[in-house]
């Protein structure tokens, strides 16, 4: 490892040598596509307390030399100043490529990459799913927790399925890409799919509902050939309790009306902040409703061996992860 770049005064002076702090900021940002400081400060230095000051000099540098694209400031918070978003410059896609690494995303262009920045809904909505994302890995980095695979939205976009929505033969197919899909997998355990789905507070009833429909047929149709897997669980994040529970209600309501009770278990909802909420507790504690329920669950089991440093009890309400094991017709176009 090259020590000189744990220096607070490090200079950007010169061609930049990239060492093993550099390679980490430039992977997770790979993994992800786009990034905040604040989301690399939490990932590789959770317990760095100097206000991402460290971080935001190391993206600094490799932005200067080539590696990283620094897009636009997103809208000024209230309290503090506007965070830039990161994403891979043709410099660090070589550098990953070159050490056997896979870009997740095989396309680049700075303009295309500028006008998404410029899309202030989209990049909120893409960095709250990184959040979470980020919440996984930093997961899997403190406890024997794994993540075996891995898609971003972006990779999904570029397999995904057009379905019928169950229940609507009336209504037109459509494509159905979650906000992040991945698997973890706890010491002992077999893995759990997770399909993202982040909500922002802006889809109506209507809207809520036919997707609810379109992720009903996904699972029951393309999903496990397309993933290859048997299991779903549809995480679904909101910002507030209220919120939680309307759009609970609202699920319960549309599997209901298009006979599908038994897979309200799969939907699982959460007002827990993949921010301020340690890792360990946002996926193992008792914070996700199925839905149309008022008793949490856990996302994961929790074996005792989960947590290497802290004692855990086994947690005595199972995850909800159905299992797609019946034979089914796939509905691709």
């Amino acid at each position: 490892m090259n020590d000189s770049l744990h220096s607070p005064g490090v200079s950007s002076v010169g061609p930049l040598r990239i060492g093993a702090v550099d390679g980490e900021i430039l992977r997770a940002i790979n993994r992800f596509h786009y990034m905040t400081a604040a989301q690399v400060g939490r990932l590789l230095y959770p317990n760095q307390h100097d206000g991402n000051r460290y971080v935001q000099r190391r993206l600094r540098s490799l932005t200067e030399a080539g590696y990283l694209l620094r897009l636009r400031e997103l809208p000024a918070p209230r309290i503090g100043s506007a965070p830039h978003v990161f994403t891979l410059a043709d410099k660090g896609r070589r550098f990953i490529s070159g050490r056997g690494d896979v870009l997740a995303s095989s396309y680049y262009r700075p303009s295309e990459e500028r006008a998404k920045a410029a899309d202030n809904p989209f990049m909120e909505h893409t960095l709250a799913a990184v959040d979470v994302l980020v919440a996984a890995e930093s997961l899997c980095r403190r406890f024997q927790v794994s993540m075996p695979r891995l898609l971003n939205e972006r990779q999904l976009k570029r397999s995904s399925v057009r379905v019928q929505p169950a229940g609507r033969p009336d209504t037109p197919r459509v494509a159905v890409i979650p906000d992040a899909w991945f698997q973890l997998t706890a010491v002992g355990c077999d893995p759990v799919s997770i399909a993202l789905e982040l909500d922002r507070g802006t889809e109506g009833q209507k809207h809520w509902r036919r997707k609810i429909a379109s992720l009903t047929a996904w699972a029951e149709g393309p999903y496990r050939r397309a993933f290859e897997t048997d299991n779903l669980t549809v995480a679904v994040a909101v910002p507030t309790t209220a919120r939680r529970v309307q759009l609970s209600e609202w699920a319960a309501q549309e599997l209901a009306s298009i006979d599908r009770n038994e897979l309200s278990d799969i939907f699982l909802f959460t007002d827990a902040s993949p921010v301020t909420t340690d890792p360990f507790e946002l996926f193992f504690d008792l914070l996700w409703y199925p839905a149309g329920q008022d008793h949490p669950v856990s996302l994961l089991d929790a074996p005792e061996s989960a947590e290497e440093e802290v004692s855990v009890s086994p947690l005595d309400t199972p995850r909800y992860n159905y299992s797609l094991s019946q034979p089914v017709e796939r509905e691709i176009e």
